[in-house]
This record gives C-alpha cells, structure tokens and sequence, in this order.
C-alpha cells in the first residue's frame, strides 16, 4: 500500500549496474520488510536463478562468515562443505554467485560488516539488505529511507483491513487514528485488524482506547502484531552496541517535552560532549530520534511511548531489553514463499528464550 516511489527506487537499484545492491532503512514498523518482498516479487522475472531470503532478527551477535554460511546453504551446499574459513567461505560464495541471476535479501541487519561480503563483485546477483541504519560504510549502494505514511496512504492502509466504509462513517475519528498510528504502518495494520475483528466497535471507542498515552502500545498489539516488541528489538539492538546510546533513550523517555541538548545529556551520564552527541547520532542513524530545528534531540512517534516506559521502570536494567516474539518458522517460510515463489530458499536464525 503506497510506497510507489520507493519501490522504483529499490528495483531500479537492483535491476541497474554492480554493484546492484539497496540498502532499505527506516524506523521500527516502518514497513522495511513489506517493501523489501514487494520489491523481490517485482522483480521475479529479471532474477530467474532464484531468491534467497536470510533474517538476521537483528541480532548484533550474527557475524558476517555465518551469514555468509546460511546463504551458501539456501544455495544448495550441504553443511559439511561449507569451508571453515571466512576467507574461503566468501569466495565459495562468489564462485557461486558469478554470473547467475540471484537476488539475496537481508533482513534485520544491524552493522555493515555483517552483508559486506555479499555486495556484488560482478553482474548478475544482486542484494537487498534491511534494516534501522543507513549502512553509509557501504559504498556504491543505493539507500531508500522508509519514512512515515502520509494521510492519504495512512487512510488507504487502513481502510483495506477495516473497510473504507467503516472510516467514511467517522472521519473525525478516523482522523485522530491517524495520528495516534504517527504513520506507520505496523501501527496502522494492528490498528486495522482491531477494527476488522471487531466490527460492532465504534471507532471513536478504539481512538479512546489507542489515545491513552500510558497504554497506547498495549492497544498496538494484536496477535502476532506488536509495536512495543518491535520497537524493544530496535533499542535492544543500539543497546548492545552502545550502552552511551541507550542511557540516552532512556533519558530522552523521561524528559518532561522528549527534547535533550547534547549538553546536558553528558552532564546526565557523566561522559563528555562529544560522547554524548556521538551516542545521539547513532539514535539518529537508527530512527530512534530525531533533530528538530532548534538543535534539540527529540523522540519520533511511537518511539517515545516506548522510552517512557523504559524510563518509569524502578532500576533499569544494565543489559538490552528484547521482548520479541518470533513467528514460527513455517509461517515465515510460508510467509515470503507466497512473495518469491517456488525459488525462495529462507535461512532463519535459531533463538532460544
């Protein structure tokens, strides 16, 4: 739904010279993902030597090599032949790769180093990676942010779950949905699916219960669907990397207006200045906050429901806080087979917890 500019962008970058590769960024329940595999089934027919999709779960932990190892399985080599060495590992790959038309996607990525090895060498494959950050230590690629719907797409989201009828019947209603969903579209697809599951509720009642601050990311979950566990795997992500940058969140979430001066947050956690803005240019490159006109670091949307509640917590914990829950790995698979086709081969990370 919507995205038409940059769904060009992501074929046009996967579909043009090598390095044929498309870095997907955006905030948390942006709709990366859904764009990623709306891209991959457009392009079916220019890749006739199959998909690979591997998710990363954006996991900090995943090292380029066994990344690399998933893709040479998804390809066809068993296990046992896999080489040991990184080195060798990597240019088994591209001596698979070499010529043929495949498309790799690479979701939940966190740093560079993990699909750096990918990156196409030559014509023929070509690469879509996922993720919060813009990756800008790759080079040549070309990088389509996912930002926030518009009104007019916001609307349309919803109104293909729920029913435009049902919006018709309430616009003011609708309106305020609209913004407390702040764009996005996980937000807007649980929302959706409330209102699809319960036709009798009157929309002004799912307003009233999605408007209460306190507990607006409660109201945005809805089976598998959760705004909170989406945007903790995105803070737990920037928390085991920098622990500065997650102090931080967690101070932006109890700022009275969700605005710090890098000043002041350094005096707050006892580093310098320039550690401080060091730590928020990393919550920028991951969408967690913005930079608003004044200089002052703001939290996005949704994004700071979530730090408040990181914030009012007795004691912090000192370690990321990830409160995902995975799909089962036959509906992922069945999932992204119905997108890519016969050829889609998937390689899931094992988590445990």
């Amino acid at each position: 739904m919507g995205r038409t500019r940059e769904l060009a962008d992501v074929v046009a970058a996967v579909t043009g010279p090598t390095p044929a590769v498309a870095v997907v960024c955006g905030p948390a329940g942006g709709g990366k993902s859904a764009l990623a595999v709306r891209a991959a089934h457009t392009v079916a027919a220019a890749f006739p030597d199959g998909q690979v999709y591997v998710d990363l779960g954006y996991r900090t932990d995943v090292p380029a090599e066994e990344v690399v190892a998933r893709v040479l399985r998804s390809l066809g080599v068993v296990a046992a032949d896999v080489p040991q060495h990184p080195e060798e590992r990597a240019g088994r790959l591209r001596s698979r790769l070499a010529g043929r038309r495949i498309l790799l996607v690479v979701d939940g990525v966190t740093h560079a180093a993990q699909v750096r090895p990918l990156v196409p060498a030559g014509p023929g494959p070509a690469l879509v990676v996922v993720g919060q950050r813009q990756l800008q230590s790759l080079d040549g690629v070309r990088r389509i942010t996912v930002g926030a719907l518009g009104d007019a797409d916001g609307r349309a989201l919803l109104g293909a779950l729920a029913g435009p009828e049902r919006l018709d019947a309430d616009p003011a209603a609708t309106r305020e949905l609209l913004r407390h969903c702040s764009g996005s579209p996980l937000a807007l697809r649980v929302a959706g699916a409330r209102l699809a599951g319960r036709p009798a509720l009157p929309m002004d009642r799912l307003v009233e219960q999605i408007g209460d601050g306190r507990r607006r990311l409660d109201w945005l979950a809805h089976g598998d669907l959760s705004m909170r566990e989406r945007l903790a795997t995105g803070y737990a992500a920037v928390r085991s990397e920098d622990e500065v940058a997650g102090r931080l969140f967690e101070l932006l979430g109890g700022a009275p207006d969700g605005q710090l001066l890098p000043d002041g947050a350094a005096a707050r956690l006892g580093v310098n200045t320039e550690r401080a803005w060091r730590a928020l240019e990393e919550l920028i490159d991951t969408h967690l906050v913005y930079l608003d006109e004044l200089a002052g670091y703001r939290l996005p949307g949704l994004v700071r429901e979530y730090a408040a509640e990181l914030a009012a917590l007795p004691s912090v914990p000192r370690q990321p806080i990830n409160r995902w829950r995975a799909l089962p790995t036959d509906q992922c698979a069945a999932y992204h087979a119905a997108f890519f086709g016969d050829d889609l081969q998937v390689e899931y990370p094992t988590r445990s917890g």
